[in-house]
């Protein structure tokens, strides 16, 4: 478990980008009639990617 949340090769960053990805269409999709909602899910989906990114660049 420790090794999918905190990566130590590029495969399980992949798979945890792609999981990321899936959550926040998935979250997208279900907040389609609430347009904040719908804005707070893409917010938090482009927080997780901007630390993925931070993360991959250190």
């Amino acid at each position: 478990m420790l090794d999918i949340l905190l990566p130590a090769t590029d495969g399980v960053v992949a798979l945890q980008f792609a999981a990321a990805a899936t959550a926040v269409v998935v979250g997208v999709w279900l907040t389609r009639k609430d347009r904040d909602s719908r804005r707070l899910v893409v917010g938090l989906g482009l927080l997780a990617s901007g630390l993925m990114a931070i993360r991959a660049i250190h």
